[in-house]
């Protein structure tokens, strides 16, 4: 390991698995990521390999390549090329190449001299480059790998120039009489995976692609073999459907061509392994090499009995379940019998006649991992069923559904058609008993967005931790730096993370459109990205309030930024209709993404399934606190308060009436048709019209920078604070906090798209505006003791002394029930009397003195003009000081 590397991978391995003991030869005691135990160890000199120490019980290993991929990828940079000063010329033109090969694939550079060279490539589509490595085929056809970040180039990884098909390709050196020596050749299909065998000393080439069949080598290798007898042609493709399928129709492809044949593969386990792989973990010794071929003579046995009377003489069981050609099979030997035949016919045939093999499904049900979900105590097995006939089908299963033939037998007929199992609970035991030993363990999380214990961004097909992209991969989960993890939030969040189709030339038009409303609305959902993160680091994060006259724009916009994250004709939900779970799901669904609430302002919550929905009820809902606590369904007094893990938006037509509290936490954003034109309509159409595969790179690309825009929002946010506080004098924390915080992300918003020093001075300017205003909202009455002092204004208009009681002008003294009363005569609705009960007392309007009973100036004037009403001359009254 070269010592840059080392350094690195020494540096962060005691910090990833709490390594507790460190010798002059190694690291020791780390908490291993499959068992948990303090087991872990790698060579401190070299370590290349994670091993733990309990071989029998855990026997977890892993390459450093897997667990840092990010210190593997960018070869030139790390290894450019350097040009001698005074000749001009390059002296290590294969600097790159030779770095790759030695520490990237564990090649010993002196085997394989002068078999590469180092190339380039340029995609012109995506206006990127990488360096490459390059081999040359007997026919002249060139194949090269991308070394440099070759995920930007999505699925292509590495290129051919001229066709390879029918021919393979072997060392410069390959020796004929070595092949004849050896009796065999192995056929692998990459590159690398002949290079690592080459290494070991084993006689390979490479076919280049598990469907290109070597038609036109075999025909040249024959002839230059002449009459010498043709070594064994080992096929060894890589583990899976395409190379397995295409080793045996080659076999039988060879065979036809009087070639004798026969198969290795690499083993099945948790991650799939090629050879290459196999190498840099020291699996290739003869021991292995003699297990492959074992494994790959399974793989090629011609009928189920065949293949069960292998893994006889290997195992000597004499009953187990094995699985052949995608169908579940039972192996029993009969001793009895393979005694009789075996005195009178050879041992071959007695085995013949002592296996019985019976067919318990016509499928091939396989765990892939078990998922377990540890905040609600669930747990399945994922399952993928595979058919002969070519469908598959991915499904769970519960442990008790695997456990019992029946239950077993009516899951899989119910998720898989046609399935039908047909054998026992004690063969459907021991088929499980060998797949699940050990099984790969998959975190799953119940929202979508970021896992606050992992460090984790999971969506539906892309993971980001530490600003490295994860895609989900064949199994349905993701494999962050050995953290198996999955989402099952039905919210469908799927960004396009090819950042080269990424289009910023949006902004202009949110910039036509919306202007600074825009850039504040922007910078607040980019912040939703990192709301967990902020409220660690401030305490709490801001809601948004997203107002103003209808046909304005607000749904465009917040539509708009769903496919900035990767979320298409979305725009939120209306909890007025929703009942209080539904509302409590909605806001559990996501982390550091944002929860659109719309349309609640109508004021008709008695009508709809959620009748006592306020918005007092989310101001937990700030700090990231739970927002509604149920109670589990056992006997114990557990209950379930989920935190909240995402960011809140309100939009809707009617400013939001509430207390000062939760009036403090909103960044207020009103939008109205003045600023209305041609030009914006124009614009807006274009945001209407835009691909979300362009613009959902935005929350990639922010996320990628994760770490860069935190240490901005650290460093920012508490100077724009003691900008507000010396510009506005505003005096309460929550307001200054909250637009010092958008002020640094409009800043932090420009690590992701371009903007201008105006467009940022102006956006920030209308935020100092924006704090002021929501000071002086804050300042006021609550909305429902406005609506109270306007009624009575008007009751008290109409005729004097309606609803007032008191005879001294200094004060207001007001019988509740009476000015309800009063107010029904006129046709005029007011708050619920048990609501202004409990917010009179806090009246800025008028200050509230205390209740007690008056001599009624209200009640005197009623008794003068209607003698016979005979109302009492004392009132009890709510007393207020005129203001």
């Amino acid at each position: 390991m070269y010592p840059e590397l080392q350094k690195e991978v020494l540096r962060r391995l005691p910090e990833d698995y709490d390594f507790k003991n460190q010798t002059d030869d190694y690291l020791q005691q780390g908490i291993c990521p499959s068992c948990g135990k303090r087991e872990l160890y790698t060579h401190k000199n070299a370590p290349w390999i994670l091993r733990c120490g309990r071989l029998n019980k855990c026997s977890y290993e892993t390459h450093i390549k897997q667990v840092y991929p990010e210190l593997f990828n960018s070869w030139s940079e790390r290894f450019p090329s350097k040009t001698d000063e005074k000749t001009g010329f390059v002296t290590n033109p294969n600097a790159a190449a030779d770095a790759y090969l030695a520490y990237g694939r564990g090649l010993e550079l002196s085997k394989i001299k002068d078999w590469y060279q180092q190339g380039s490539y340029y995609c012109g589509e995506k206006q990127i480059s990488t360096a490459t490595v390059k081999f040359t085929l007997t026919n002249g056809a060139t194949w090269e790998r991308f070394i440099d970040k070759p995920e930007r180039f999505g699925s292509m990884k590495a290129r051919f120039s001229g066709s390879y098909k029918g021919h393979w390709w072997q060392a410069p050196d390959f020796d004929i009489n070595q092949v004849i020596t050896a009796k065999e050749l192995w056929l692998t299909e990459g590159i690398f995976d002949a290079l690592s065998l080459l290494q070991v000393g084993i006689m390979a080439v490479s076919v280049m692609s598990c469907n290109n069949f070597p038609t036109k080598s075999l025909k040249t290798f024959r002839e230059e073999l002449r009459h010498t007898t043709p070594p064994t042609l080992v096929f060894a493709f890589d583990t899976g459907k395409a190379g397995e399928s295409n080793t045996i129709k080659f076999i039988e492809q060879a065979k036809k061509l009087g070639w004798n044949t026969t198969a290795a593969q690499p083993p099945n386990g948790k991650i799939k392994l090629d050879w290459n792989d196999l190498l840099l973990r020291e699996r290739l010794t003869p021991k292995h090499i003699e297990h492959y071929l074992y494994l790959g003579q399974l793989l090629i046995a011609p009928t189920a009995k065949h293949k069960a009377i292998l893994m006889y003489q290997q195992s000597n069981q004499h009953e187990f379940p094995f699985d052949f050609q995608l169908c579940m099979y039972w192996f029993k030997f009969h001793s009895e019998k393979y005694n009789k035949t075996a005195e009178k016919d050879d041992e071959l045939t007695a085995l013949n006649e002592a296996a019985s093999v019976q067919l318990l499904c016509m499928c091939y049900p396989h765990a892939l991992y078990f998922q377990e979900n540890l905040a609600n105590d669930e747990s399945w097995y994922y399952f993928q069923i595979d058919f002969p006939h070519g469908l598959t089908v991915k499904r769970t299963f519960t442990g008790a559904q695997i456990t019992s033939h029946s239950e077993f037998k009516k899951r899989l007929s119910t998720v898989a058609a046609g399935a039908i199992y047909e054998g026992n609970t004690i063969q459907l035991n021991k088929w499980f008993r060998h797949h699940l030993y050990n099984i790969k363990r998959v975190k799953v999380i119940d929202f979508t967005g970021y896992s606050y214990e992992h460090k984790c961004y999971v969506f539906n097909n892309i993971a980001v931790k530490d600003g490295v992209l994860y895609p989900i991969n064949e199994e349905d989960h993701f494999n962050v730096k050995q953290l198996y993890i999955k989402s099952q939030n039905p919210a469908t969040v799927a960004p396009n993370y090819d950042l080269t189709e990424f289009n910023p030339d949006f902004f202009q038009y949110i910039w036509q459109a919306f202007s600074m409303k825009g850039v504040i609305a922007l910078a607040f959902w980019l912040g939703s990205y990192f709301a967990e993160q902020c409220r660690d680091l401030f305490g709490g994060f801001p809601f948004l309030e997203l107002v103003g006259e209808p046909g304005t724009g607000k749904s465009t916009l917040l539509e708009f930024m769903w496919k900035l994250s990767g979320r298409t004709n979305y725009e939120g939900f209306d909890p007025v209709k929703s009942s209080k779970v539904g509302v409590s799901r909605n806001l559990a669904q996501v982390a550091n993404l944002p929860v659109v609430m719309i349309e609640a302002d109508r004021g008709d919550a008695s009508t709809s399934g959620n009748t006592s929905f306020h918005w007092e009820q989310f101001k937990t809902a700030y700090n990231g606190r739970a927002v509604r606590s149920t109670g589990n369904k056992n006997h114990s007094n557990d209950t379930n308060e989920p935190l909240f893990r995402g960011a809140i938006v309100i939009s809707q037509n009617a400013i939001l009436k509430a207390t000062p509290p939760i009036l403090e936490r909103i960044i207020h954003i009103y939008t109205d048709r003045a600023n209305h034109s041609q030009e914006t309509r124009v614009a807006v159409d274009k945001l209407n019209r835009w691909p979300m595969t362009e613009l959902s790179g935005f929350m990639i690309k922010a996320l990628s920078k994760e770490k860069q825009l935190l240490e901005l929002l650290r460093k920012r946010q508490p100077k724009f604070e003691v900008w507000l506080k010396q510009e506005t004098m505003i005096s309460r924390e929550r307001i200054s906090l909250n637009h010092a915080l958008l002020c640094a992300l409009i800043e932090a918003l420009s690590l992701v798209i371009e903007l201008t020093p105006s467009q940022i001075s102006q956006s920030q300017d209308l935020l100092k505006q924006m704090a002021i205003d929501r000071e002086h909202s804050c300042g006021a009455d609550h909305p429902v003791i406005q609506e109270f002092w306007e009624m009575y204004d008007f009751l008290e208009g109409t005729n004097g002394k309606v609803v007032n009681h008191s005879r001294d002008p200094k004060f207001i003294a007001i019988n509740l029930n009476q000015f309800a009363e009063e107010s029904a005569i006129r046709k005029q609705k007011i708050p619920l009397l048990s609501d202004l009960r409990a917010l009179l007392k806090d009246s800025k309007t008028h200050k509230f003195i205390e209740v007690k009973p008056v001599n009624s100036a209200v009640n005197d004037r009623l008794n003068k003009s209607h003698p016979n009403l005979n109302k009492p001359s004392t009132a009890k009254c709510w007393i207020f000081k005129q203001m």
